[in-house]
């Protein structure tokens, strides 16, 4: 179980979530220039052409529309720029796109977004391994786990201080330019990966946070060694396609749907605390959401 990681990531976020980025995840994809036909694409480039169809379709881009720059698509789908390289390639050798000079880039010229309708709503859900989480609360997954006879095991998958999307600054009242603690971590059941966690914190308040235990409950860390005491959760909750690190970290098939959850925690005057992009498979996790009236 690691609480650091030393590998240098670039985030952009894909509507809603911020995802990491799988370094030289494509070396040598079809690096010789000649063309796909007659030859199988490697699994990595089949499924960035599947995660560029899903994409099409949760944009909502249709024939005639263009596509992201090359660059764009490689952070939006945290892959590397070979592996999108190779994607677009095949694609054009089957009329999917075509590439046009000028400021036209690459244009759709067939309906890939509809192909990635099918896999979004294969769901097989399995009522013995559902769990639940409750909504809004400053209860760790883990705790939450415990009182439902279950135990999970926390994997950091990095930890550090660094420039993050404007969203997520929005949310901090802070600029775009204010670097922040970002910690990204998977859990799991057994083998069965349950979440995909991103935690965002301000480092002004809290510069030596990342000498802790990354896998602690961060609210508990926060309590604990500063004082810091949660008053209010509030969460939007939406299904999304995974794709992605998110896919990936949960072992999930591209456009498989997943439940997104950003959650704000602020203390007794208002002010944000930690921000969370949480991110479960749709199909194991039940959210229960209750509110005092009075």
């Amino acid at each position: 179980m690691t609480t650091r990681c030393e590998r240098s990531r670039r985030s952009l976020h894909h509507p809603g979530i911020v995802i990491g980025n799988d370094d030289n995840d494509c070396e040598g994809d079809m690096a010789d220039g000649g063309t796909t036909t007659g030859r199988a694409l490697s699994a990595t480039v089949s499924r960035a052409i599947h995660d560029i169809h899903l994409l099409a379709n949760v944009d909502e881009l249709r024939v005639g529309d263009r596509l992201p720059a090359e660059r764009a698509l490689a952070e939006r789908l945290q892959v590397s720029r070979s592996t999108v390289r190779a994607a677009l390639k095949a694609m054009r050798e089957r009329g999917e796109i075509v590439t046009r000079g000028g400021r036209a880039g690459t244009v759709i010229a067939a309906d890939i977004a509809h192909t990635a309708l099918p896999s979004r709503i294969d769901v097989n859900a399995k009522s013995a391994r559902v769990i639940d989480r409750t909504s809004a609360s400053t209860s760790g997954l883990p705790h939450m786990l415990a009182s439902q006879g279950k135990s999970c095991v926390t994997t950091v998958l990095d930890a550090r201080v660094q420039r993050c999307d404007e969203r997520i600054c929005t949310m901090f009242h802070c600029a775009s330019s204010q670097p922040l603690i970002r910690v990204e971590r998977a859990r799991a059941i057994g083998n069965v990966p349950i979440s995909y966690e991103q935690t965002y914190l301000d480092p002004r308040g809290y510069p030596d946070f990342l000498d802790f235990d990354m896998t602690a409950s961060i609210y508990q860390l926060l309590q604990f060694n500063y004082g810091t005491v949660i008053h209010a959760v509030e969460e939007t909750i939406e299904m999304i396609p995974g794709f992605g690190r998110p896919a990936r970290a949960l072992r999930t098939a591209s456009g498989t749907p997943l439940l997104y959850v950003c959650s704000r925690a602020t203390d007794a005057f208002g002010n944000t605390v930690v921000v969370s992009d949480d991110i479960y498979p749709a199909a194991h996790v039940r959210l229960t959401t209750s509110r005092t009236l009075g």
